[in-house]
């Protein structure tokens, strides 16, 4: 229960975080906070350049709080040498800054912030140089200050991003994911935070070298060896560099993070005990002179360690340091692409079993050739005949040449009559009725014959292009496999466990990291262990166990199990709004939409309108749109689900059978749209102040073997606009429609906008005849 709790709160404080003016404050307090400690920290006894380092590095919306915290740094009284240079140095970068402001490409590079900072570091230290006429040694020392705050901004910059969220390029990263480089930076900046503190003394005992030791204490708990080197070799740089008189610190920081990190599995005791004494050895090299030195030393480790036995642990931290490896094990990988291949195969089962019922049943079909009617009539008038011989044996060529004249007329009138029969046959037969009627019965099935074969070959060739299909859709997956960079199989126990606890019994679950770091569940578990879940509860859980905020979770059913399929929120949602009308208020609406999540980010609407009006038109169009959406759930993509579900509308019946079909997918993630229509009505777009009608010439599924889409793509912003229509909206014109999507304010209900398209489109339709009516709204936010 407790835990649960936590959870909660963790969830809400995560949210608040996530809120724009929440996250554009800390960066103003960060910043300023921040560039102020720097500017405190000195190196080489009197210099100062962090504070520049630090304006240099921040993201650009607290550039001038940072100015302003290291500003008032340099003023406070310190040591540092000169503080007005230090003044016009922070002038100068933040100048630079400004200036290139506009230069995305520039301003991203990882050595932008170092050389905004050496720049003006370098040119006033020569300035001092030049002025005081100084020895080639305090030049020398100008120029190490200014190449020191140049990679301390490197790091600050590095550190800046991590705490943004931000790759090492300026990318999105997905919280969680962290390099080895991250770490150093991370450590160095804290150095670099904890050395202002240096000057802050108590008896000598420096309440920044306190912070230090706990900083390398840390880092070897939670990093192990690694972690604690690093911190160790960064702290005891950052202090040697400080203070001329505390050189020995280098060596002690160093060997006893590096001991503290191996002795660190044995629990936080022995890894302290491991810093202590090796501290107290490195520190035998000052000598017995500097015993007061030896003592502050053992004083501030002591201190620090007290605050390390009373950290609690940070399961945040423990994620940066090095706990978070890519597991990219067979296993995982293969229960990923079997579960995946088995659902999509479960999919497209139920489509492939009716066509091949069909085309069964149109091979039983049994007919005579075209020679045949001719054969079966002689076989069934002339075997009894007393006349056969004369005809068939005297006048053979005669009775050929004329059956030869009456293929002419059953293919024009599909039957022959008695004058159709030459009149030397006429006076030869005595059974001419009987051959007639015959021949006629024959040709009937000679006909039905022939429509079969066709029929026949018309499913040969959706088979086969249903075969392709499949290849494309093992392609597409094929593809979609090799975007997965890595497989974390904790998280995946952990959504295994929850699953458990909400009374499912999971059949395979997998977490995959996508290149842009974004988490994506998913699992499979049987249909006989499918419960209902209060998804909201179950998104909550997940959440929490993963350490990511998830959207609610798509699942989709096959015939023996369910898939669930989750990813991180995204960055945009999406309102809705919906409206239709039946026509002559009939009880069945050929029109047909729906809208779902992918589970991979992106928003999916389909909208198909089968053809007419009535129950027929209803059944195409409802037909259409399930199968569409039930293929994209399975992760089919676009192309491939057309195939398939035009495969099936032209092999479910005889008759003609055609729906239109409008598909808007958004990712959530970019605000990318993209539009396919195939044989569907325009569509608008919204965007600012101006609407753009989306329409192409493209066939209705259904019709022809082979159909495509027409395909659109737009960048879509907070606040656009998507409507999709089926035919009845636009059947008198669309100006009005699109001004009235213009003039519609996107602070009401999109339900309303759905409802006056639908309710003006019927007042607008004056040629006596009625049709379908459905309007889809979707606004981004």
């Amino acid at each position: 229960m407790e835990e649960t709790r936590v959870r909660k709160i963790w969830l809400r404080a995560q949210e608040v975080l996530d809120s724009p003016y929440t996250r554009k404050a800390l960066i103003l307090a960060g910043s300023f906070a921040g560039s102020l400690l720097c500017s405190r920290g000195l190196v080489f006894g009197k210099y100062a350049p962090f504070g520049v380092a630090a304006a240099a590095s921040v993201p650009r919306g607290g550039m001038w709080a940072a100015v302003l915290g290291a500003f008032l740094g340099y003023l406070m009284p310190s040591p540092a040498y000169i503080p007005i240079r230090y003044a016009a140095a922070l002038l100068a970068a933040a100048a630079i800054r400004w200036a290139l402001s506009e230069l995305k490409g520039v301003t991203a590079h990882p050595l932008f912030a170092p050389a905004v900072t050496l720049l003006p570091l370098l040119l006033t230290g020569m300035t001092m140089v030049l002025l005081n006429g100084s020895l080639s040694y305090t030049a020398a020392l100008y120029v190490a200050e200014s190449f020191l705050g140049a990679g301390c901004a490197y790091f600050l910059r590095r550190t800046s991003n991590l705490l943004l969220g931000l790759t090492g390029d300026g990318r999105g990263r997905s919280s969680g994911l962290y390099e080895s480089g991250d770490v150093a930076a991370a450590t160095v900046t804290a150095g670099v935070v904890a050395l202002s503190f240096s000057s802050v003394t108590f008896g000598g005992v420096s309440l920044g070298r306190i912070l230090m030791v706990l900083m390398v204490l840390t880092c070897a708990r939670l990093g192990g060896i690694g972690g604690g080197a690093v911190a160790g070799i960064t702290a005891g740089a950052i202090q040697g560099l400080s203070t001329a008189g505390l050189s020995y610190l280098s060596g002690a920081y160093g060997l006893g993070g590096l001991m503290a990190g191996v002795f660190s599995p044995m629990g936080k005791v022995a890894g302290a005990v491991a810093f202590i004494l090796s501290h107290g050895i490195a520190s035998m090299q000052v000598g017995a002179e500097s015993q007061e030195t030896i003592l502050r030393g053992a004083i501030e480790v002591g201190a620090a360690t007290i605050l390390y036995m009373a950290l609690p642990r940070s399961q945040r931290l423990s994620q940066l340091f090095g706990v978070r490896k890519d597991t990219l094990s067979g296993g995982a990988l293969r229960g990923n692409i079997v579960m995946r291949l088995r659902h999509t195969a479960e999919a497209l089962s139920q489509v492939h079993t009716s066509v091949e019922e069909i085309s069964q049943k149109l091979s039983a079909v049994c007919a005579p050739s075209l020679q045949g009617v001719y054969d079966r009539a002689v076989e069934a008038v002339c075997a009894g005949c007393s006349a056969r011989g004369a005809c068939w044996r005297k006048h053979r060529e005669e009775t050929l040449e004329n059956f030869s004249q009456l293929t002419s007329c059953l293919k024009e009138k599909g039957r022959v009559d008695t004058l159709d029969f030459t009149k030397e046959f006429s006076d030869r037969c005595g059974r001419m009725g009987e051959m007639r009627d015959e021949i006629n019965k024959s040709y009937g099935r000679y006909l039905l014959k022939e429509a079969a074969q066709l029929r026949a070959a018309q499913v040969r060739e959706v088979v086969e292009d249903h075969f392709q299909t499949t290849a494309d859709i093992l392609e597409e997956m094929a593809g979609e496999f090799s975007q997965y960079q890595s497989f974390d199989e904790e998280a995946a126990a952990r959504v295994a466990d929850i699953l458990r606890e909400n009374g499912i019994e999971p059949l395979e679950v997998c977490c995959r990291l996508d290149r842009f770091g974004r988490m994506t569940i998913e699992a499979e578990v049987g249909r006989e262990h499918q419960r209902r879940m209060n998804r909201a509860q179950f998104t909550r859980e997940i959440s929490a166990a993963c350490g990511r905020v998830f959207s609610p979770p798509c699942i989709s059913n096959g015939e023996e199990s369910c898939r669930l399929q989750m990813c991180q929120r995204p960055a945009y949602e999406v309102a809705r709004g919906f409206s239709q009308y039946s026509a002559k208020n009939g009880a069945f609406c050929g029109d047909c939409a729906s809208v779902f999540a992918d589970g991979c980010g992106r928003l999916v609407a389909v909208l198909s309108d089968g053809m007419g009006t009535g129950g027929r038109a209803a059944v195409d169009g409802a037909m259409t749109c399930a199968m569409a959406e039930s293929l994209l759930k399975a992760g089919i993509g676009f192309d491939p689900m057309l195939q398939t579900v035009n495969s099936a509308l032209i092999a479910k019946s005889g008759d003609e059978s055609l729906a239109t079909l409008d598909i808007a997918c958004i990712d959530l993630f970019t605000g990318k749209g993209e539009f396919r229509k195939a044989g569907a009505a325009c569509s608008l777009l919204r965007r600012g102040r101006r609407v753009e009608v989306v329409e192409a010439s493209s066939v209705p599924v259904g019709i022809m073997p082979q159909v495509e889409f027409a395909a659109y793509s737009r960048e879509l912003a907070p606040g656009d606009v998507v409507v999709l229509l089926s035919d009845g909206v636009t059947a008198c014109g669309q100006e009005w429609l699109e001004d009235l999507v213009l003039h519609w304010d996107e602070e009401e209900n999109p339900n309303l906008l759905a409802q006056r398209i639908t309710g003006e489109a019927r007042k607008r339709r004056s040629d006596g005849h009625e049709d379908d009516i459905t309007a889809l709204v979707l606004v981004l936010k």
